[in-house]
């Protein structure tokens, strides 16, 4: 019997001394490190309120239970966005089951360059293209974020309508890819 009582006594110790660690670990301020190649947006940008336009005309509604990759393109360097929208198309083929809940968007601001991008455009069909009427979203973010036209980064946006995340264009697809991942 005192055999059997200590056995009892020890399952029921080793949750409560794991749960009393873990919280005293987490009330003095450990934290684990986390590399991440991308830089996370700390506090989120809300950005359900910007009026971006479609290209028939239409207000742009982003769908709750979508992650969107942003690509603010001026058309400057047609092969540097040729790249970009590669790493977002691979990105959203190479996540399988996760890929229908990530979609492609392009916004401009310059209708003239916009119009004469149309190879760039037809090679991408699955891009949302979207026109930031007055610089609403690049004002919104002013101060938070780089001009995303100059830095030439992709954003996430997440299935709250909330700025995550920001890839630099320097980074390779694998690297954007194990974060997404993560994240999706």
């Amino acid at each position: 019997m005192d055999r059997q009582y200590r056995l009892a006594l020890i399952i029921l110790l080793i949750p409560l001394l794991t749960l009393t660690t873990s919280t005293l670990t987490y009330f003095l301020g450990y934290k684990p490190e986390i590399y991440t190649k991308g830089i996370p947006i700390e506090p989120k940008i809300e950005i359900t309120d910007i009026n971006l336009i479609r290209e028939d005309g239409d207000k742009f509604q982003f769908t709750p239970g979508k992650f969107y990759f942003v690509y603010f393109d001026n058309f400057n360097n047609l092969e540097l966005s040729k790249d970009i929208y590669d790493v977002a198309r691979s990105s959203k083929l190479t996540l399988r089951r996760e890929g229908h809940r990530l979609l492609r968007m392009v916004v401009y601001k310059d209708k003239d360059k916009f119009e004469s991008a149309k190879e760039l455009r037809t090679s991408f069909p699955g891009v949302i293209y979207l026109y930031d009427k007055d610089d609403l979203f690049k004002n919104h973010t002013k101060g938070r974020i780089q001009d995303p036209y100059t830095s030439n980064s992709l954003l996430l946006v997440d299935s709250f309508s909330l700025l995550i995340w920001e890839f630099k264009s320097d980074l390779t697809f694998n690297e954007i890819f194990e974060e997404v991942k993560q994240i999706l």
